[in-house]
């Protein structure tokens, strides 16, 4: 029984720059994830941001309201007639 594992250098040597491709394509597919996963993040922290100045803007106009409204509520008679709520 003759076992043809002969393997020359040369063969090896293909073998390994043959490897050596697949981890460069490989290196690069990931460094092309991680860039768009950063683009991603950018945009979800500018998402987060302009929720946060929206959440606020509403919390200060919810305080605000009812003060503007007690305050101006002594000229107001709401459901009087015209007349009486000069």
């Amino acid at each position: 029984m003759a076992a043809n594992d002969d393997v020359s250098h040369g063969d090896i040597y293909h073998k390994l720059g043959s490897l050596e491709g697949k981890l460069e394509t490989l290196l690069i597919q990931l460094g092309e994830r991680k860039s768009d996963m950063a683009a991603v993040f950018a945009r979800l922290r500018e998402v987060e941001t302009r929720v946060a100045i929206g959440v606020g803007i509403a919390a200060v106009l919810s305080f605000m309201i009812p003060l503007i409204f007690t305050a101006v509520s002594p000229r107001l008679h709401i459901g009087a007639p015209i007349e009486q709520q000069r």
